[in-house]
């Protein structure tokens, strides 16, 4: 059993009281996947959240964070405030913890070693991340938020997944820095603390492989076959917890259905029933082909600028 703050380095999710349980389910598949890990759980809130005994046992620290300033207010994201709390981990915990890996909860984990991940070398930059998925189907692609905000189409991260190094994110102001675009770029924020941390660094962070934030997974489902996916983020308004559909591989509700049923059956109602288990029509797998082979030269292309996922492109 891991003893709370034992480590220099913890893996940290931003949640409301409604978001609280998916946060805990990818706790568990952590937990799995890291049987001998070297860092901390935290779960950072504004909430008062409980504890359950198996996540105690796990080392799951609570963590209350503090009020957002006043103009924060322009950032917020489908009626919640919670993603930008992730803006404030660095000076909030940074006196505790040398690097922190910030995880949205919309996610599955499948693997991944964060013991190394936490370790590799991100050079001088606050953060690492991995590029968005609109790089995988749009060549050239060209962020709305540095159209808006009249800036080149430099590099833009997917913040769902960030490796943050502490020390720099406080000592390079990166939270000023974002929360004061929504003073002085309102017009440019698209995706709430996305938005913000895009046009704080322009750019400058360090590219972690896909396969840690992989967020293709409605359209191209057959990727994953060949490559490794460690860490699945159900990006769009569809996810597997509220879609019965098919457009995603069944055993990811079933997942879902099985951890609330356990742990928390009075919120099991609130997940989509699984999908038809009839096999799927032919022309639904036909257009699933069409996009795999029509988009494969830009995907592969992604994909080999990262040959080895231990290793950032600084």
């Amino acid at each position: 059993m891991t003893d709370p703050q034992r480590h220099d380095q913890a893996v940290v999710f931003c949640c409301d009281r409604s978001y609280y349980p998916m946060a805990l389910f990818m706790l568990r598949q952590i937990a799995f996947h890291n049987p001998f890990r070297r860092f901390d759980f935290v779960v950072a809130s504004q909430d008062e959240l409980p504890l359950p005994d198996w996540a105690r046992d796990l080392g799951l620290i609570l963590h209350r964070t503090g009020e957002l300033p006043a103009h924060a207010e322009v950032a917020r994201h489908v009626g919640r405030m919670a993603p930008l709390y992730r803006l404030t981990l660095a000076r909030e915990l940074g006196h505790r913890y040398r690097r922190i890996l910030y995880l949205d909860g919309d996610m599955f984990v499948e693997g991944g070693d964060l013991n190394r991940l936490f370790q590799i070398d991100i050079g001088p930059h606050p953060i690492a991340a991995a590029l968005d998925a609109y790089y995988f189907f749009r060549p050239g692609f060209y962020a709305e938020e540095y159209v808006k905000a009249g800036l080149p189409a430099l590099a833009y991260a997917n913040t769902g997944f960030q490796l943050i190094e502490t020390r720099a994110y406080v000592e390079q102001e990166v939270e000023r820095r974002s929360l004061d675009i929504c003073i002085t770029h309102p017009h440019a924020i698209v995706l709430s603390d996305q938005s913000l941390t895009n046009l704080a660094l322009r750019g400058k962070f360090a590219q972690l492989a896909p396969c840690w934030n992989w967020q293709l997974n409605g359209r191209y489902p057959l990727v994953p076959m060949r490559y490794p996916v460690f860490f699945r983020h159900f990006v769009s308004r569809k996810k597997p917890d509220r879609d019965s559909t098919g457009w995603f591989d069944t055993r990811f509700n079933h997942a879902y259905r099985e951890f609330y049923a356990t742990f928390f059956p009075e919120a099991l109602e609130k997940l989509a029933p699984p999908c038809d288990p009839a096999p799927m029509p032919l022309v639904e797998a036909s257009r699933i082909m069409l996009r795999h082979f029509r988009g494969m030269g830009l995907v592969k292309a992604m994909i080999d600028r990262h040959p080895d996922p231990y290793q950032a492109r600084i």
